[in-house]
């Protein structure tokens, strides 16, 4: 009888020891994890931007920042925190000229924060001045008011950049065509074509052309197409710039002699003031 009780109280004292290490456990796991957020990516791209000529290159800012969520106060785990994100661009005098605040999902594992800034002072609606600014990032517990932070910098400038240009027509959008008696000049809306025939006449003529920035450099020009029949006759393509802002491509065919103009292209390079 007394071996039976002796055997029972252990087993008794062995239960009781492994109900207490088991709280013991989760109390430390509660008391290790942080409710503290800590901003694992923050990042502004470009940096350097042109907010003065509003052409979409280059005009704004996008930020992008990437959080772990700390561990909701209730203790539970699986259970996390709502952030506070707010980010504020400042000018060198420290005063706000661009903001954006949110918050996480409730109860999301991360939390993402993306915002496109179009590079503009939002009190006035204006581009902001050429400068440097500060870009600032703060990430709140809503539950316990702790919070982190990260800083950015951006570069507003001007600048002479290289802007490449190229337009395209179809054959069918020529800006005028002619002929002489026996030759042809026909656009086909069906397949986008132009087509110039001479039949022992004079000419055909098909005539495109582009407008072109004043300072441009580096006019090219190129026409796709298909030669047809006959080779009693010629097919002469030419590119001219024929004043400071525009180029004209023509196409003529003479005597026995047929073209399909396709394509024109026409590109160009010119600095851009942003």
């Amino acid at each position: 009888m007394n071996d039976m009780i002796r055997r029972l109280a252990l087993i008794l004292l062995a239960v009781a020891a492994g109900t207490t290490g088991l709280v013991a456990m989760g109390g430390a796991a509660h008391a290790d994890g942080s409710t503290r957020p800590v901003i694992d990516s923050f990042t502004a791209s470009p940096s350097t931007f042109y907010p003065t000529l509003r052409d979409g290159y280059r005009d704004g800012v996008g930020f992008d920042s990437y959080t772990e969520a700390p561990q909701s106060a209730d203790g539970y785990y699986g259970n996390y925190a709502t952030l506070k994100w707010t980010i504020n661009v400042r000018n060198t005098d420290g005063g706000v000229i661009a903001s954006r605040s949110g918050t996480s999902d409730s109860n999301d594992p991360v939390a993402s924060v993306r915002w496109s800034w179009n590079g503009k002072n939002q009190h006035t609606g204006l581009p902001v001045r050429i400068g440097s600014f500060r870009s600032t990032l703060t990430l709140t517990n809503t539950e316990t008011g702790e919070s982190d932070t990260a800083t950015r910098i951006l570069y507003a400038k001007r600048a002479l950049l290289n802007s490449h240009h190229t337009w395209t027509w179809n054959g069918d959008q020529a800006l005028a065509t002619s002929h002489s008696s026996s030759c042809y000049a026909d656009k086909y809306s069906y397949n986008h074509t132009l087509d110039l025939s001479c039949w022992g006449g004079h000419h055909a003529v098909g005539t495109s052309g582009s407008g072109l920035a004043r300072n441009a450099t580096n006019v090219r020009w190129s026409m796709a197409g298909t030669r047809g029949c006959c080779d009693n006759g010629r097919v002469i393509k030419t590119g001219t710039r024929t004043s400071p802002i525009f180029c004209q491509v023509r196409v003529k065919v003479t005597n026995w002699a047929e073209y399909t103009v396709r394509r024109v292209t026409v590109s160009y390079d010119h600095l851009v003031q942003r």
